[in-house]
């Protein structure tokens, strides 16, 4: 039976040139088709197979796809075998490696932007003075934006592209994380945070699909624990360069912040530098050929493939099947009888761009794919939820920790006296009860949590003090002097006599008392172990797993089985390990759901798929952050539901 090659043709095309489609460049290899799918042998793209068609081409065009809606599952399938094939014959290689960079870093970078917002909360609220209520929306407007982004961006990428969404979302992110670094107040830096995060919120929902597309699907889970890795060395490069730029403890930052442009704008500049090389990077990358065979542009598909194949002359991954001598060889696609598609008129192109954006929403919830939207959905939601509620429980368990040990290290002075005394170097945490100061001097230091009850001051001058939850309460000032310091009659000093003494030079600032009892050490261990334990999880996802194992279900019963450890640990250190083995576990539950993403929906769908879930998984993260910390027991009680959700969907998963 004589070998005959199937054809990539649509019944209807926008361009002549579209219409059949034959040899390119140069390999000798061909691609044969029938309508069953190939597997093993037939599949393999070698020269030499022969397939026979089991049923003859469609030549009659369906009116529905006509119309340019989504192609159904047959037509989605059969581009599905064709591009697989297609992957398979030019190889994994340089194209592949420079599209993984680049979302690699744009993850990172996403993943750097969230990380850093604790880091500059110190000195943010010195200098922008935010109230302790306002210093949690920072995070809170960061993951609304995001939930905003990742739905938004998801369903452009069905319409504009992968590559050029990406790009998009991208240059939102970099110029507005750009212009947050400037910003002077606390009104104006919230807003360029939002948009910033609306635009990094769509650098998983699309990078994942963007990099799922590029590779075979044999190396496709291997390609994306890549992109798990970014997320984590995202996090790890926040606290590295907040150990080289920041302040280390809070008395820095409020002697730091008379810079000009301190440390923290400079910090967050620094953070956009992944951004900028992710929108880079992309410069060499080109769009996804699977995207591009969905839309109808079949010749830029076909051009994108002999690309591929023209850089992975020499591999980086997989076999080495093309020998360095061979260029000269001819590059072959067969061709496949596919479906017409047409795009629609362009007078009402906005109107049916806008119906096929809701129209993608409403097919994520037909029969063929509800049960995978609601279980991919919830699994991602109520893991991320126990992220994220320990990402606040677990600092606030340790800050109130090193309260209750400041409070019990406070030293109490009483009914003394001091003559011809002169401070000059940080007073911390005293209590002076019926103390008489003569002639003394305070000058050039700070004095943070320190309190003046029923004391006089005779001849004692106050000069260029910083101070920080300081109080002068019912004391007696007699020939003081107290110049330039940011102390005020009616605030510092509460219901205090002056006698012959003078209160001026105070500088007006903030209202609020800065805590200068803040350090980042804290913040960078948590941070460094969560992040570690993020790259360990992309590891572990590169592990083999036999094919009957269902892994989702399996990381989810495992959060249940951690959750009573919360309600046993006090110590630092502990909580800090604990919450790593859930960044691990939630990291693998986000790589394999993206990978089911990938692998479950059609083309057309996938971005869509991954922006709704991720954004209710944001919203959801956003919730259990804003609602605050309760007390070990009811945490403890709270992670193990949420966990429990989170495996009763995934067994629900088909």
């Amino acid at each position: 039976m004589a070998e005959e090659q199937a054809c990539l043709v649509r019944a209807r095309s926008d361009s002549e040139s579209s219409s059949k489609l034959g040899s390119f460049g140069s390999i000798t290899r061909t691609m044969t088709y029938t309508e069953d799918r190939l597997t093993g042998a037939e599949g393999a793209g070698e020269p030499g197979n022969v397939s026979v068609p089991t049923a003859s081409p469609p030549e009659q065009v369906p009116d529905g796809n006509e119309s340019g809606e989504l192609l159904d599952y047959n037509d989605s399938s059969v581009l599905e075998q064709f591009h697989e094939d297609a992957l398979r014959q030019a190889g994994c290689g340089l194209s592949q490696a420079r599209v993984l960079l680049a979302v690699t870093l744009a993850i990172a970078g996403a993943s750097l932007e969230l990380a850093a917002i604790p880091f500059v909360l110190p000195s943010a609220e010195i200098e922008l003075c935010i109230l302790p209520h306002e210093k949690n929306w920072l995070v809170l407007i960061s993951l609304v934006g995001g939930s905003l982004g990742a739905v938004g961006w998801g369903a452009l990428g069905e319409r504009l592209g992968r590559r050029r969404t990406l790009l998009s979302c991208l240059a939102v992110n970099a110029v507005f994380a750009a212009i947050a670094a400037f910003m002077p107040t606390y009104g104006t830096f919230m807003m360029a945070r939002f948009c910033s995060s609306i635009g990094s919120g769509g650098t998983a929902s699309v990078g994942y699909t963007y990099c799922g597309e590029w590779c075979a699907r044999a190396r496709r889970r291997r390609a994306l624990a890549l992109l798990a890795a970014g997320a984590g060395a995202g996090a790890l490069l926040a606290a590295a360069l907040a150990h080289a730029v920041l302040p280390d403890t809070g008395a820095d930052a409020l002697r730091e912040n008379k810079e000009h442009f301190s440390a923290w704008h400079r910090y967050l500049l620094l953070c956009t530098l992944p951004i900028l090389a992710s929108l880079v990077s992309l410069i060499w990358t080109q769009e996804s050929p699977r995207y591009l065979l969905d839309v109808g542009r079949e010749v830029d598909a076909m051009m994108v493939y002999q690309s591929i194949h023209s850089s992975n002359q020499f591999r980086v991954c997989g076999k080495a099947e093309v020998a360095a001598g061979a260029g000269d060889a001819e590059y072959r696609l067969g061709e496949l009888a596919l479906p017409g598609k047409r795009r629609p008129p362009a007078l009402h192109h906005v109107r049916h761009s806008v119906k096929m954006f809701w129209q993608a929403f409403f097919q994520l919830f037909s029969s063929p794919y509800r049960s995978t939207t609601v279980s991919l959905g919830g699994i991602l939601l109520f893991s991320m939820a126990i992220q994220y509620y320990l990402s606040s429980y677990v600092p606030a368990t340790v800050v109130s920790a090193e309260n209750e040990q400041f409070e019990a290290a406070k030293r109490w002075i009483t009914n003394e006296s001091f003559v011809n005394e002169h401070y000059n170097e940080t007073l911390e945490n005293a209590q002076f009860v019926g103390v008489a100061f003569r002639d003394c001097s305070f000058r050039d230091m700070i004095v943070s949590h320190v309190t003046f009850q029923n004391c006089t001051f005779t001849n004692v001058s106050f000069s260029n003090i910083m101070s920080s939850f300081t109080m002068f309460k019912d004391s007696v000032f007699i020939n003081s002097s107290i110049i330039d310091t940011d102390m005020e009659v009616g605030r510092e000093l509460s219901e205090c006599v002056l006698s012959g003494s003078v209160v001026r030079g105070i500088r007006g600032g903030c209202a609020r008392h800065a805590d200068l009892r803040s350090h980042l050490a804290g913040l960078r261990a948590e941070q460094a172990h969560a992040a570690r334990a993020a790259l360990a999880g992309a590891a572990l996802a590169l592990l083999p797993h036999p094919t009957t194992v269902r892994p989702t279900v399996i990381l989810c019963a495992a959060c249940i089985v951690v959750s009573p450890s919360i309600y046993f640990t006090r110590d630092e250190t502990v909580l800090y390990i604990i919450e790593a083995v859930y960044r691990l576990l939630v990291t693998l539950i986000f790589y394999n759901v993206g990978l089911d993403v990938v692998d479950s929906y059609p083309a057309n769908l996938r971005c869509t798929a991954h922006g709704l879930i991720l954004s209710v998984a944001y919203m959801g993260g956003a919730i259990v952050k804003g609602a605050g910390e309760a007390c070990a027991s009811l945490s403890t009680l709270l992670c193990a539901l949420l966990a429990l959700a989170a495996t009763a969907l995934s067994l629900y998963k088909r």
